[in-house]
């Protein structure tokens, strides 16, 4: 599974921040529910910006790409900034531009969680672009996407992650397990 932290928000650096205990939960809950996971974090590599007149992918790009097209299960989070999603994530999902001509193009079939943290009410806003995203590059979301208002969730919690959230990361998670056993035992 892929586990993609949409920001430049270090989630290994800041154990205090909210996005880092989130990711900290969907990665524990991954692991606890025997997924391997592969992280593309991109606070810790620097992805340039996508020319489509110039689409040479330096190194370290072709290993971004070759992640995202090779698991099958992912699930995506991101802050809410200024009612969508970072620049810096959707530049990353833009270079799989190149894999236009692939036998597979895209994230072709791949089955995707989203999850975003907002300050407020309108996670759900960040949640809608990755889908419009998610479904131009041919992958299928999940029915259940977790728009997390993180004023509310330290409300309810100010120490840990509420466990309103939790319970609904370990649906995501499980939900994305079982599509990976259909898949297994369909092949």
């Amino acid at each position: 599974m892929l586990l993609f932290n949409g920001s430049l928000h270090n989630v290994d650096q800041d154990e205090n921040s909210f996005l880092a205990t989130v990711y900290d939960h969907v990665l524990q809950e991954s692991q606890d529910n025997d997924l391997d996971v592969n992280q593309v974090d991109l606070s810790k590599t620097e992805v340039p910006f996508f020319d489509p007149y110039d689409q040479t992918a330096p190194e370290h790009v072709e290993h971004l790409i070759q992640q995202f097209s090779t698991e099958e299960l992912q699930i995506w989070i991101a802050p809410l900034y200024h009612g969508s999603i970072p620049g810096v994530m959707k530049n990353a999902l833009d270079w799989l531009q190149l894999t236009s001509k692939n036998e597979s193009p895209y994230l072709t079939d791949k089955k995707i969680g989203l999850i975003c943290i907002s300050d407020g009410t309108f996670g759900i806003q960040g949640i809608n672009a990755m889908t419009a995203i998610a479904h131009t590059l041919r992958a299928w979301v999940l029915p259940y996407s977790i728009p997390i208002n993180k004023l509310e969730a330290q409300v309810r919690n100010p120490d840990h992650l509420a466990s309103y959230y939790r319970s609904k990361i370990k649906l995501m998670v499980q939900l994305l397990k079982e599509e990976s056993l259909k898949n297994s035992q369909s092949v």
